[in-house]
Order: structure tokens, then sequence, then C-alpha cells
């Protein structure tokens, strides 16, 4: 079990971006129901796609100040459908420390806990920024699979870890390393590998060009241009179909397309230098809050993708990572937003690849939040039933605003498809399109598929009555569908 202070909030670190303050005791609870969640459940309330998300409920509601009873009724609408943590394995715990039995037990779930009893460990004796290094950016064979484990789980150990560096908890932090080495493996390190090859074979050649005419190096594509690409791409747009279900990635990206794909993400490349990453993480936040938005179904109600809405909650993690220059070095930091990027475009080709239409976000209206300002989405959200996504999405707008506004004029415009407002608009629009929904209900999954519109609640003037469950997963051909991670 960890010691509490690994848990402990300080109300010096209450995030980078937040709302009201919080009334008094919010702290204190939060704290309790941290500590609470680490101890009872597994972070794996199933066996495939099934991710405990009370943790990213608590702290992103907190940062949006929310109050005690918030917190948990937070708490609640998730903790319903948790399992119990598995068994700590006493004696593989003294193993771990190999890289041969380290690999071969990653990928397991029933060893999250066993992982975490190793990691909290490695924290106490050497702080989470020397484990995290060793276990994630020193270029071991270890460290390059969990680097890619991050990004694995629908970004899910990337958010953990984010959320324990920007709040500053080590016992969160060894819970995101520990949920990398169980999560699910969905074959995205070899397609990051695929993508690292055609990077290292596009650099190659670039140079050779420079060098053979002294022309300086050419901007690289926009993450935007990279979208329409892999929309053009005959190979990469059809190579995902509606009967993969949940394994779309694995089954349809890597298995099918893999090389095509990587011809396309191996011209995702970031220069180590501290602007340049500055400006390219904005630059992917707007990319992908755009993404969300204007994926939309003529004759539908207006619904969100489930997984593009990941691409947007992880990416406030990507400023976080940013900043910590002092004990992340640059070319890490860097390849970490490459890595990031390439993902975002694999989950927008999972999804069928379809038309971003450009005028649904500008033009977007609803009585219910016409209006609003930032401060009545977040004290809104906090209030809803829900399991967090909604209140990680408009807290990682807010930040994406905040991110991108120097960029959104001048020579680097074009690369930046949300202007102005429209950040605000969509928060509302994710507010409105969730708010008292079922939570199976809330999102759209796979937005780029006639069959993901065809359920009777998308229909205009219709209201959804499918009872609301604990996150079920159906299952389809022996498959399950990625309902809810």
């Amino acid at each position: 079990m960890a010691s509490t202070s690994a848990l402990e909030l300080s109300t010096s670190q209450l995030g980078i971006v937040r709302g009201g303050a919080n009334p008094p005791g919010t702290v204190e609870e939060c704290n309790r129901l941290l500590q609470k969640n680490h101890e009872t459940y597994h972070m794996f309330f199933r066996e495939i796609a099934g991710m405990n998300h009370i943790s990213h409920s608590l702290l992103t509601c907190l940062a949006l100040g929310a109050g005690p009873q918030e917190l948990r009724d937070r708490y609640e609408d998730e903790a319903v459908g948790q399992r119990p943590m598995p068994p700590v394995d006493g004696e593989l715990v003294e193993k771990l420390d190999d890289a041969a039995t380290f690999l071969q037990t990653m990928h397991v779930k029933a060893q999250y806990n066993t992982f975490l009893r190793f990691f909290e460990r490695k924290v106490a004796e050497k702080g989470y920024k020397a484990v995290v290094q060793e276990y994630v950016f020193a270029g071991t064979e270890v460290a390059e699979r969990m680097f890619s484990s991050m990004f694995d789980g629908l970004y899910h150990p990337l958010i953990h870890l984010g959320l324990g560096i920007e709040f500053q908890l080590p016992g969160i932090i060894a819970e995101a390393l520990a949920q990398a080495a169980a999560n699910d493996d969905s074959d995205l390190h070899k397609l990051f590998g695929m993508c690292e090859a055609q990077a290292a074979a596009y650099d190659t050649s670039a140079s050779a060009e420079e060098n053979g005419n002294s022309k300086k190096a050419a901007a690289p594509p926009s993450l935007l241009q990279l979208v329409h690409a892999i929309r053009a791409s005959d190979e990469v747009r059809t190579a995902p179909r509606w009967s993969d279900f949940g394994l779309k990635l694995r089954n349809g990206i890597v298995a099918r397309a893999g090389d095509a794909f990587a011809r396309i993400a191996g011209k995702v490349r970031v220069a180590a230098d501290e602007a340049e990453l500055q400006r390219r993480t904005a630059e992917m936040i707007s990319t992908v809050a755009y993404m969300c938005g204007e994926a939309q179904f003529a004759g539908r109600k207006t619904k969100i993708d489930f997984f593009w809405m990941h691409s947007v909650t992880s990416s406030i993690f990507m400023s976080v990572f940013a900043r910590q220059g002092d004990w992340i070095s640059l070319r890490d930091r860097a390849r970490l937003l490459e890595f990031k990027m390439r993902t975002d475009l694999a989950w927008y080709a999972c999804s069928a690849s379809p038309p971003l239409v450009g005028t649904f976000i500008a033009n977007y209206s609803s009585p219910e939040s016409d209006g609003w300002a930032w401060e009545d989405v977040f004290s809104a959200v906090t209030k809803q039933h829900d399991d967090g996504h909604a209140a990680k999405f408009i807290r990682a707008l807010k930040n994406g605003e905040q991110a991108a506004k120097e960029y959104e004029q001048g020579p680097w415009a074009d690369y930046f498809p949300m202007k102005g407002d429209m950040w605000l608009r969509l928060a509302r629009m994710g507010h409105d399109t969730t708010k008292d929904m079922p939570i199976d209900l809330k999102w759209v999954r796979f937005v780029g598929y006639d069959e993901a519109w065809q359920r009777p609640d998308l229909m205009q003037g219709k209201k959804p009555q499918i009872p609301d469950a604990p996150s079920a997963a159906p299952v389809a051909n022996g498959q399950t569908k990625e309902i809810c991670v």
C-alpha cells in the first residue's frame, strides 16, 4: 500500500487550468477518495478496454472548482462498476528488476497490483523523476515498450502519468507506470516502429537534398494536412472495418495498412527546439479539438466521437510534459509529442477518416448554453453524473485556448483550425451533448461509419430509451466492443 503522503495534494499544485476556488475541505476529501480508490479498486474494471477513471474525474473536477459533495458524487458514479484490487504476487515483485521477466509479464492485467507494488517501492527509493526516466525515457528495451504503452488503452496511462506530474502525486505516477505495464497490447509499438523507420528515411532524404542544393528545409506539414492525407489514402481509410468492433486499431490499421499509415504519420517530426515544441503542442491540441466538433452526420443530433475525445483529454498533459525541461530532455519531450500526434492520426483512421466539415463549431448554438462563459461550463460539468470524460474534455479545451491563442493569427495561422471563441463553443457542445445522458450514450463511437449513427437516441427529436448501466461490454463474434475505456 502506498504511503498517504504519496497521494496527498498540496494546495500549491492544484492544476495548470483551474476554475473557481474550491470550498473548504475539498482538498482533504479529494485526498481521502484518491487513497480509497488506490487501495480498493483494480485499474481495469474488465479484461478488455475497461479503465478505472476515478482519479481522473476527482482531480479534474477538483481543478474546475468542485466541492466535497460533488467529488463524492463523482466517485460514486464510477465506484459501482469497479473490480476489487487483484492480489500481489510477492515472488514476482522481487523479479521484475530483470528486464526479461518484466517484458514477459507486461500486458497481463492480473499483475497490475504486482506492478504497482514494484513501482511504489521504486518511487519511494529513488523519487518519481528517476523512476520515470528509467522506465519511460532511458531507451532500453523495457523503456521503449513502456514508452509505447503509454499511448495504448486510448492514452490512459499517458493521462494518468500526466495527472500525477501535474498534481505532484507520486502515488498516481506509480499507478500510471503499473497501468502501462499491465495494459492491453494493440500492437501500437509495432506501428510506432514503422513510423520511426519511415521518419528516419525521410530525415536522410531531406538531409541529402539540403546538402545538394543548400536550400532551407521546408516547414513540416501541419497535423491537419496529415489528417487530410489519411483520408485521401484509400489503403488507410478502408483498412479498419465496422466488423472489427473495438479492435480497429490492431486488426485494421496495424495489420492491414501499417506501412501505408507510416508513410504518412512518419512525416510527423518535432525539432528539438523549445519554441517549436510549444508551438507544435498547441497545434496538436487545436487540430484534435477541431476534429471532435467537425465530424457530424446530416440528419442526426450533434455528437462527439468517443475515441477522438480522448485525443483531446490527453492533450492537456502534453502541455504538462512540455514544461518538465528541468528533468525530461528536450528530445524526449519532442518525441513524446511525435508519438502523441501519430496516435491521434491512428484514431482518426480507426473512425473511418470522415470529412471535417469546417462549420459546425463556429456556428454552434444551443438555448441551453448560449451566453455561457467558461466558469458556467466548469460549474455545470462538475455536477453532472459522469465518469470524468466530459470534465476532462472541457478542461483540456480551456488549456488549448490558452496554448494556441498566440498562433491563431500570423504565419502559422493555417496550422491552427480552432480560432477565437470556437474553443468555448466546442466546450459548450461537449457539455450540451452529454448532459443528463446515460454514460454509454454521451458520445458516438467510430464517427465515420454510418452504423455508428443508427442509434435511436441520435435521431432528431428522439430521446434515449436505453437505461444507464455500469459500463457493460456487449460482445459480438467473440470480440469486445470498446464501449467505455
